[in-house]
């Protein structure tokens, strides 16, 4: 890491980033194996127990120290490493000034097994530490020493809220330090967003980050060379001496929530668009909705629902070319009417109201299913959103055609240093490593988890699942203990209300409806008697504050009534109890008319299955996680295969563009 440099200045330009391989993928995992072997047998790796008894021993000396002897040991210290680097020793007494300052400021002092995961990550590593180990305060370790050494740093997390929560919670440590941070979240105007991106950490999400990336490339125009670049930049100075660029390049990047980032979100390119006029009438979308009503399943179309495939079959065929007669002259164009009729169908089947796009404002929102927010800035392509606001009702919007684009994966491996965190990581640690040459470890719990997880209960059917959720709601609100109840969906969130109300069981539900009185909700979410029922929105990077006499009732209890398409994002909701020690307690009550169950079994399937759980006994517990498990096990390999696909497809364009001499 020492022989590193990662900031912006004469070798590396005003906007350093990693140049892409020119490598096949054949040679780059042959190059990626000696390297390997490279680090087992040269490579000098550290125990937690060194690291934080050099850390502590520079520390002991600084605790006697006035401000003002603090202040003018952080000037000594942010000269050294202006100077020589980000050398072992340095990274050492930076830690030991930061863990300091946090100290004074903030009132917390990094645990040693946070020095050891801020340790993993300045030396480009992800580390994984569990739910509530505090990995927002661990990551101020590597950030503030990248800032001191003059690295511009972007702190990336998977929502604008996090981002600006984190960057204000961090803030008295940043100026302590000397540091000035800022938030770059949705909403920001560009001179605003230039400025933040001027500070020396830098609190984003990865789809700002991304955009304003490639908003920057647009700029940027043709590749013409690095010299021939940065000459062009010189020309492009404003009046005012500023550059016409939002970042300062790619330098150092810490990722939280790093396998939301990196994996979860890598499956869907990041797209540039322009509106253009839409060539078709509001009446065009009407009129495939209406012929598309007019068939039949099997007889007309085929309908694949767990690839989400449609095909119009021969009778279909047919049957389409009587209906447009009266019709306007496009309809005439079989593949034209016959792609719009497929969209239409699909519009009516695979996207569903308040499960993946809200409608609000007279306007169609889509909503990340794995974090439950709405991600205004997103449309689908090729007319289907147009068709989707025709069937909600909405204003024909235009269309939009793309200007730039990249993959997440293209995007973060441009980065010259890359490293993380989150709770979830060994699962795909794997393709972290094969995709970003990321490694993975783990970091001891500062104190042995006190998390009870009751055994998944499997009913045959969603009346017996609301029978046996109300039961557990009444016993537990009984006891005063706070839950939390997780749905997939909007939909469910509200449907899960409706059933509390008509027992008087008071609660709040927070999903992407109520997203701006998020803070409130989650505040009093740990409170006694509380009851909050959340989309995925109360997953990751959520803290929950236990309220008086919560730890000795036992903590938060967590309830689970459908199953995500991955395991790690069931384990991020579990892992909202039980953190830093404390008590809690979690189960999953489910029904065998879960979509994720219904889409992987056939009906004839779930029928046997429903024979195991007679009257109103769930299935047998063995049976139930072998249940859950093979749609999730199948899901993620689709999702690895899509993710791999994408990245192909990239690497495809890049060699084309390349060619062509375009940067994107």
């Amino acid at each position: 890491m020492s022989e590193l440099n990662l900031r912006p200045g004469i070798s590396l330009g005003s906007y350093p980033q990693k140049q892409a391989s020119e490598l096949t993928e054949l040679e780059q995992n042959v190059a990626r194996f000696f390297q390997q072997l490279k680090k087992r047998f040269t490579g000098k790796t550290h125990s937690q127990k060194y690291i934080t008894r050099r850390i502590n021993q520079y520390q002991q000396a600084l605790q006697e120290s006035s401000e003002q002897e603090l202040t003018q040991t952080i000037r000594q210290l942010r000269s050294k490493l202006h100077r020589q680097g980000l050398k072992k020793a340095l990274i050492f007494k930076s830690f030991a000034v930061i863990r300091e300052a946090a100290t004074r400021t903030l009132g917390k002092s990094h645990y040693d097994v946070q020095l050891f995961g801020g340790w993993l990550m300045i030396n480009g590593m992800l580390a994984e530490m569990e739910t509530g180990e505090g990995k927002t305060l661990t990551s101020t370790l590597p950030a503030c020493t990248a800032a001191l050494a003059g690295i511009p740093v972007h702190v990336i997390t998977a929502n604008d809220y996090l981002a600006a929560r984190d960057c204000d919670i961090m803030l008295p440590l940043y100026q302590r330090l000397g540091l000035h941070a800022a938030p770059v979240v949705d909403g920001m105007e560009t001179e605003q967003r230039r400025a933040s991106y001027a500070s020396d950490i830098v609190h984003t999400t990865n789809k700002q980050i991304a955009f304003d990336y490639l908003r920057d490339r647009i700029e940027m125009g043709d590749d013409t060379g690095s010299l021939r670049f940065q000459y062009q930049q010189i020309q492009r100075q404003r009046s005012d001496n500023q550059s016409p660029l939002l970042l300062r390049g790619l330098c150092f990047a810490l990722v939280d929530e790093a396998d939301s980032v990196l994996i979860d979100e890598a499956k869907t390119p990041l797209i540039i668009t322009r509106t253009i006029p839409n060539e078709e009438a509001p009446e065009t979308y009407s009129d495939a909705l209406y012929l598309a009503s007019t068939l039949f399943i099997d007889d007309d179309y085929s309908l694949d629902q767990k690839t989400r495939a449609i095909e119009l079959t021969s009778e279909g065929e047919e049957k389409l070319t009587a209906l447009i007669s009266n019709l306007p002259k496009q309809w005439r164009n079989k593949r034209k009417r016959e792609m719009l009729v497929t969209q239409a169908l699909s519009a009516n089947y695979f996207f569903i109201k308040d499960k993946h796009y809200l409608v609000s404002d007279d306007k169609v929102q889509i909503i990340d299913e794995s974090t439950g927010r709405i991600m205004a800035d997103r449309s689908w392509e090729q007319g289907l959103h147009q068709m989707i606001e025709a069937k909600e009702g909405c204003v024909i919007s235009e269309l939009r055609e793309p200007q730039a684009r990249i993959s997440y994966q293209r995007f973060f491996s441009r980065y010259l240093s890359l490293a993380g965190t989150s709770g979830t990581l060994s699962e795909v640690s794997a393709e972290l490593h094969q995709v970003y040459d990321l490694d993975v470890v783990k970091v001891a719990t500062f104190q042995p988890s006190r998390r009870t997880l009751h055994a998944e209960r499997i009913y045959r059917n969603e009346k017996q699942q609301q029978k046996a959720l109300i039961e557990r709601v009444s016993e537990l609100y009984q006891q005063q203990k706070p839950m939390l109840i997780g749905t997939c969906s909007v939909q469910e969130s509200e449907q899960v209300s409706a059933w509390l109300e008509q027992e008087q069981i008071p609660h709040r539900v927070l999903n992407a409806r109520q997203d701006q009185h998020e803070a409130d909700i989650i505040a009093q979410a740990g409170q006694q008697g509380a009851i909050t029922v959340a989309t995925n929105m109360a997953g990751r990077g959520t803290d929950i504050v236990l309220g008086p006499g919560v730890i000795k009732n036992g903590g938060l209890h967590v309830i689970a009534l459908s199953r995500n398409e991955s395991r790690r994002i069931d384990r991020q909701l579990y892992g909202r109890c039980a953190r830093q020690g404390d008590p809690g307690s979690a189960e999953a009550i489910l029904s065998l008319q879960d979509p994720a169950l219904v889409q992987f079994y056939s009906s004839a399937m779930l029928s046997v299955l429903a024979q195991l759980a007679p009257g109103n006994k769930p299935v047998p517990g063995f049976i139930s996680r072998l249940i859950l498990r093979l749609p999730q096990q199948k899901n993620e390999k689709q999702q690895r295969r899509i993710r791999k696909q994408l990245m192909k497809e990239d690497q495809r364009l890049q060699r084309v563009l390349a060619f062509s001499g375009k940067f994107e």
